[in-house]
């Protein structure tokens, strides 16, 4: 470390001008000399997990130091696993996830049985190596898929600066071969961890040794985008420069193609726990060990998949532990995204059974000090017109008369009836001061979110919604929808708060049209990326 002084400046202007950098840039500052490793400290506010060797031995690290230890306050366990193998064919696509893990040559297990054998040679041909890339055709197939995001992704995102850096990284790529190399020892990591099972152990040490723990964060999608991750971890900090690899996802997701994948029934398919391992693990010790959590955040950033909605089907100890965790005292937040999709008869009326019989009524129900509430699904408004299946009250759902804290209420993809809708929100606290409604799906002739607005606006005018309250107190209304022009991009939406707002509680214009309900008016409102959180532009054609 080289012994200079550093700039005479107070400590509480350092102190200003160092909470503007990243972790990286402190790291970097503390070695120019003695002074700055001595008045800088890092910010080590979250810690991260997964199964890499990696992140298990900076997680655990952390969790060893005396100083450190005392400033983490939430861990992010990153569910994604790295694919073994090819995903399955479109004509296979009955199943889920963890096809992609069983498509391996010597597969013999239950639903590698159900392929015809022209689909398991297929497979088997899929594992054969390209000849002079040397990496099996899967993986050169899923590394040419994740350029392409990237550059779609890039040219909706033309002015950021950070993108030179980016290009620079895409340029400097090495040869396929050297991915494939590098690829396969992070499988051989992933499995010795899968099998040693040394993250769940690391979890339920960090829980003892982080005092002032108090949120926990489960997600499929920790990996985001090629050099733009929803969350930077050790492993993936780690990569070489301009790494290419097919990005995982978390729980159960068809990589196949873009629907939901099946809720299979959890008690009936045991082996889908594994698919669930950090959140099995976590629910289980935050409900039997000493511990502050609470607030629990398990959403999917718009990826077609979340927490398996049968487990609120039949008894199971993990829902057991699960509304053991949120009895808890002083228990605030949870977000929650449910995975609730099939394509047979049975699976269906599992997911509809595991909404409708009360249990997770009754579990979110035990957090009596909740402020904030996030649920999200993957619901198929086809379902309802194809199937006639019965719609869900809210009201019986969510139990949001016996949340007297709450200040944020959020629901997304969910389909119901506008009525439903507005009388749910009539029912809220007085304490609520935002709400968000986004990418919902409204069923009867003549009802969208034009009409959704309309309604509101009448009902707050004529004294009929949040009379109650002042002007200052009424909950701020935010309206997420997704795009529907063009090639739509995962992840990709438009929010919509102060044009609502000024139109329910204003003179402003509904923001969307008439003649076509289901579109904002261009220049209204922002474009967001759910697995970017720096990417957001005015809503133009220019990025759509």
């Amino acid at each position: 470390m080289a012994d200079t002084s550093a700039p005479a400046l107070p400590l509480e202007l350092w102190s200003c001008i160092v909470s503007h950098l990243p972790n990286a840039d402190i790291k970097s500052l503390r070695l120019t000399c003695k002074q700055f490793n001595n008045i800088v400290s890092l910010r080590l506010n979250r810690v991260f997990l997964s199964a890499n060797p990696l992140n298990i031995d900076v997680f655990r690290n952390i969790a060893s130091h005396d100083k450190f230890r005392h400033q983490v306050n939430e861990i992010i366990w990153d569910e994604a696993r790295l694919h073994r193998g090819p995903a399955r064919t479109d004509e296979t696509n009955e199943g889920h996830e963890l096809l992609s893990d069983e498509d391996e040559p010597d597969n013999n297990r239950e639903w590698a049985a159900e392929y015809y054998p022209e689909y398991r040679e297929e497979i088997i041909e899929r594992h054969e190596y390209e000849e002079g890339d040397r990496c099996p055709k899967w993986f050169k197939k899923g590394c040419e898929e994740t350029l392409y995001v990237l550059k779609r992704r890039e040219d909706r995102d033309v002015d950021r600066p950070d993108l030179i850096a980016r290009r620079e990284q895409v340029l400097a790529h090495p040869s396929l071969r050297e991915h494939w190399q590098y690829y396969q020892q992070l499988l051989r990591q992933q499995k010795e961890v899968l099998a040693s099972q040394s993250d769940l152990e690391a979890f339920a040490f960090g829980v003892k040794q982080f005092p002032a723990l108090k949120r926990v964060t489960i997600t499929p999608g920790a990996h985001g985008n090629l050099i733009t991750p929803l969350y930077p971890t050790p492993m993936i900090r780690a990569f070489p420069k301009g790494f290419n690899y097919p990005i995982p996802r978390g729980w159960l997701y068809p990589r196949a193609t873009e629907e939901p994948a099946t809720a299979y029934t959890w008690n009936q398919y045991p082996e889908l726990r594994d698919r669930y391992r950090g959140f099995c693990t976590a629910m289980r010790v935050l409900a039997n060990e000493p511990n502050s959590v609470s607030e629990l955040v398990m959403t999917s950033n718009s990826i077609p998949t979340g927490i398996n909605c049968t487990i609120f089907d039949e008894p199971c100890e993990e829902y057991d532990h699960f509304a053991t965790v949120l009895k808890k005292p002083g228990f605030r937040r949870l977000d929650i995204a449910l995975l609730v999709s099939g394509k047979r008869q049975e699976d269906l009326e599992a997911c509809w059974r595991s909404l409708l019989n009360g249990r997770l009524r009754r579990a979110v129900g035990e957090a009596k000090d909740m402020e904030e509430f996030r649920l999200h699904t993957t619901f198929d408004e086809d379902l309802y017109y194809d199937d006639g299946y019965p719609l869900l009250p809210l009201q019986d759902i969510v139990p949001v008369e016996q949340w007297s804290n709450l200040r944020h209420f959020e629901l997304s993809g969910f389909v119901l009836p506008q009525h439903d809708c507005v009388s749910f929100l009539k029912m809220l606290p007085k304490s609520v001061r935002s709400v968000e409604l986004s990418m919902l799906h409204f069923l009867s002739r003549g009802e969208n979110r034009y009409s959704m607005l309309e309604e509101i606006r009448r009902m707050v005018s004529e004294s009929m919604l949040w009379a109650d309250r002042d002007a200052g107190s009424r909950p701020k209304i935010t309206v997420g929808v997704p795009i529907t022009v063009g090639s739509p991009t995962l992840g990709h939406g438009i929010w919509v708060e102060k044009e609502v707002e000024d139109f329910i509680y204003g003179e402003g214009g509904n923001p969307f049209e008439q003649r076509h309900p289901l579109n904002v008016r261009l220049g209204v409102g922002v474009l967001r990326d759910a697995l970017d959180p720096d990417f957001e532009h005015p809503h133009d054609r220019r990025v759509l």
